[in-house]
């Protein structure tokens, strides 16, 4: 197959009787491909928020420490490619046609034996795994799909384990409780591997979390127990000074902004410091310090535009709805800025209106290119009555983002363009389209 019948077999999988079962799916596939994670060695990353960022930075880290890294993440935004990553650079198109033709192979030899066609995401991992295994990296930074427990990325055993922020998303999946939720990301833990804490905002899932890494035998690291403050911050990105168990590891600076990437970053620092304790891995702090400057993750708080001025997010539950209105209130205290969004059905779009309704002015709501998109009509009852300008509804998403940028301009605020991935995704091509992003 070539790259775009790759890409096309596996999105479809669910035509070929695909079916989640835990982990026994993937195994079985991984298991008639020769089991290539068990010669990897990774960092596994969960959490509700901020796993992106938090594997962008190890990412980063462990490139300038001089390892040949393997990055492994969902969502894309733009290009399929971008999920499976190789020294910060997409695998290329023949690169994944290639694995994509052995892991649909053995697919269908599983369907052939009575086995159920693996699922979507378990094949993309499954691919992942032969590319990352053929590029020779040292060491795969690897975020789970959903939850942990029972995600198909679940059958490595990982030299650390990261837990990013806990928060009520995917309740359907995962239950709908934050104590629910966070034992399923604790899922990923293994006996005697060390498990590094983001700073929790919920006590119950901190609970949950601590118990789970007691149980199981891991000794835990928590970024909690670290002092970061905010030393200046600015459109182009923030300074921060970090202490941790009486260690001055002095100033650090991110190009990425809100204040949560202060404690995202804060976590992969810690993360990249008990990786360095273990004899096989060298990193020292140069390179961690260097690998925070130096990681970007695209479609969060992102500026792609200064004029006019275009800002693009994810903020696709409550948790990052309010840290966007955080980082609005914090540079643009006095505008009205312009809001283009639109969300999954299965998000909390109530909830999320409701925080981001009292920071714009004009909302167009428009309907991201998926099929769990919530339809327009529906959203924008979430938004009617809660704002100061006008709700409308566009459904093509390039004629919303072209409405938001002309009222914008006219009310010479910034435009906002937050709610969803998939529509951060397509704005990001819109933008460079523009020129604005090369």
């Amino acid at each position: 197959m070539n790259y775009e019948e790759s890409v096309d077999y596996m999105t479809h999988a669910s035509l070929y009787g695909s079916k989640k079962h835990g982990l026994e799916g993937i195994r079985e596939l991984l298991s008639r491909l020769g089991d290539p994670q068990d010669s990897l060695r990774f960092i596994h990353v969960a959490g509700t928020n901020g796993k992106g960022s938090v594997c962008s930075y190890l990412d980063s880290i462990l490139r300038r420490a001089g390892y040949r890294t393997g990055l492994y993440t969902s969502p894309y935004l733009e290009k399929f490619t971008e999920r499976i990553r190789i020294d910060g650079r997409e695998a290329s198109e023949d690169a994944i046609a290639a694995a994509a033709t052995r892991v649909c192979e053995a697919a269908r030899a599983m369907t052939g034996d009575g086995f159920d066609h693996p699922t979507f995401f378990e094949l993309v991992t499954a691919c992942a795994f032969l590319i990352y295994l053929d590029a020779k990296v040292d060491i795969v930074v690897l975020e789970t799909g959903l939850g942990g427990r029972l995600d198909a990325t679940n059958v490595v055993r990982p030299d650390l384990c990261v837990v990013t922020a806990i928060g009520l998303d995917h309740t359907s999946v995962l239950g709908d409780t934050v104590e629910a939720i966070a034992g399923e990301k604790a899922g990923i833990f293994k006996p005697d591997t060390p498990v590094i804490l983001y700073p929790q905002p919920y006590d119950a899932a901190y609970a949950v979390l601590l118990h789970q890494a007691k149980t199981v035998g891991c000794p835990v690291y928590d970024a909690g127990r670290a002092h970061v403050r905010l030393e200046q911050a600015s459109l182009s990105g923030q300074t921060f000074s970090m202490r941790y168990q009486g260690m001055d590891l002095g100033l650090f600076e991110t190009a990425l902004l809100g204040s949560y990437q202060l404690l995202n970053a804060a976590t992969a620092i810690l993360a990249a410091m008990v990786l360095g304790q273990d004899s096989h891995w060298e990193v020292n702090l140069p390179a961690i310090r260097d690998g925070i400057a130096q990681a970007r993750w695209p479609g969060r708080l992102e500026i792609v535009s200064r004029s006019p001025f275009v800002l693009l997010d994810g903020a696709h539950n409550p948790q990052g709805a309010e840290e966007l209105t955080r980082c609005l209130r914090q540079f643009f205290p006095a505008a009205d800025p312009v809001l283009v969004t639109g969300v999954m059905h299965t998000k909390d779009s109530l909830g999320i209106a409701r925080i981001l309704a009292p920071c714009v002015r004009d909302v167009i709501v428009t309907e991201p290119m998926w099929t769990k998109a919530l339809p327009a009509e529906e959203y924008a009852q979430d938004y009617t009555g809660r704002i100061r300008g006008e709700v409308e509804i566009c459904k093509d998403q390039t004629e919303a983002l072209e409405r938001g940028l002309a009222l914008a301009t006219a009310h010479e605020a910034p435009l906002v363009v937050a709610g969803s991935l998939y529509l951060a995704g397509a704005a990001r091509t819109w933008a460079r389209g523009k020129g604005w992003i090369l």
